[in-house]
């Protein structure tokens, strides 16, 4: 009698033997596998993510395909190597891309760049890590800002909780950017473990316990201490930046300008507000003409840093 082989060996039987067919073509360059067989436990339902990195010809361009085998669904995209060495270089370490690349395996190569470029793209550098924290913290703080909304305002217990879930998603990101490792779209079971005391609360007793207002405020509290006590290492970027302005404050234009240059980063009016609450920093305004025709001189809103240094 034949053993039945578990999803993982199917799933594994089936990468090594379109790998062996596509080592036959020159053009392939690589192969990097991604998703759940990369990292973690299929099941009969999963597919295979696959990166084919092709040799470069302008005839070539990034395409995507269905492919099977063995009854096994693969999906893969066909990218030639200088297209992906621009994707690689163009994402912040962290990003998306990166972690979707960073936490698949390169299974097969015959270009010596291509192996040094996916080595590289482990690294989590300290830039990187700022960024990706930024970006997670302000997202945390609109998603926060709704949940409370939905609670004090309109008096809505189930739908506070889908906000106050995605808050804490958000704020699952952050602990694993500040425990150095690499997000992807698992972060809350990930961060369970690292901060128990604070994910039960803002995650594990709301979707395994009847919700109710006393958990909802508990949760609410814990995010906004949680912030606030990290608040100058989530925001250290937009400390900095302000600090280096030496008390004079810098207009919206210019801290978006300066953060969309500079990181990539849009949209921190929100959180220049949030932290001028705290008492971070200190809120202004400077002069604006609406247009470059335009006499009329309007208020923008404004920041600046006095805390001593």
């Amino acid at each position: 009698m034949t053993a039945t082989l578990t999803p993982q060996a199917r799933f594994q039987e089936a990468l090594d033997s379109l790998l062996e067919e596509v080592k036959d073509d020159r053009q392939i360059l690589a192969a990097i596998l991604c998703g759940s067989l990369a990292y973690d436990v299929v099941w009969d339902k999963s597919d295979i993510d696959l990166v084919f990195v092709s040799a470069d010809d302008k005839k070539v361009q990034s395409h995507s395909l269905a492919l099977v085998v063995d009854d096994i669904n693969i999906h893969a995209q066909v990218v030639p190597r200088a297209e992906f060495r621009r994707e690689l270089e163009s994402a912040f370490h962290n990003s998306c891309t990166h972690s979707v690349y960073a936490r698949g395996s390169l299974v097969y190569s015959r270009d010596p760049s291509i192996d040094k470029l996916f080595r590289q793209i482990k690294n989590l550098g300290e830039r990187d890590l700022k960024t990706q924290v930024l970006n997670s913290a302000q997202l945390a703080l609109a998603l926060l800002y709704k949940a409370r909304k939905w609670y004090e305002v309109k008096d809505d217990i189930a739908y506070t909780t889908t906000w106050l879930l995605g808050t804490a998603s958000a704020i699952a990101d952050i602990e694993i950017c500040l425990h150095g490792e690499l997000v992807d779209r698992d972060c809350l079971p990930r961060a369970l473990p690292l901060n128990p005391s604070l994910f039960s609360v803002i995650y594990a007793d709301l979707i395994t316990q009847p919700v109710t207002r006393a958990m909802i405020e508990k949760g609410l509290v814990a995010i906004d201490e949680y912030l606030e006590s990290k608040a100058d290492a989530l925001f250290s970027p937009v400390l900095k930046y302000l600090q280096e302005a030496g008390g004079e404050p810098r207009s919206m234009t210019q801290i978006e300008h300066y953060f969309r240059r500079n990181y990539g980063i849009e949209g921190l009016a929100l959180a220049c507000e949030w932290l001028s609450d705290i008492g971070a920093i200190e809120k202004a305004s400077t002069d604006l003409a609406l247009t470059p025709l335009s006499r009329v001189r309007v208020q923008e809103l404004a920041f600046f840093y006095a805390r001593p240094t």
